[in-house]
């Protein structure tokens, strides 16, 4: 996954991210969203891990 990629992933997490804040409480956990963002962020976690040790 190139670097834009995992860029554009981030953007999209910030979207939803401000998307669950006019619709949900700030410690809510218990909807769809919240487990997309979870899910996008452990996806981007590991391709920058693997840029990380492309690098090395």
């Amino acid at each position: 996954m190139g670097n834009s990629l995992v860029e554009k992933i981030d953007t999209l997490i910030s979207r939803l991210e401000s998307m669950r804040a006019n619709i949900y409480p700030d410690d809510w956990d218990a909807d769809p969203l919240y487990d997309v963002i979870r899910e996008l962020r452990r996806i981007t976690a590991e391709e920058k891990e693997k840029q990380q040790e492309a690098l090395s």
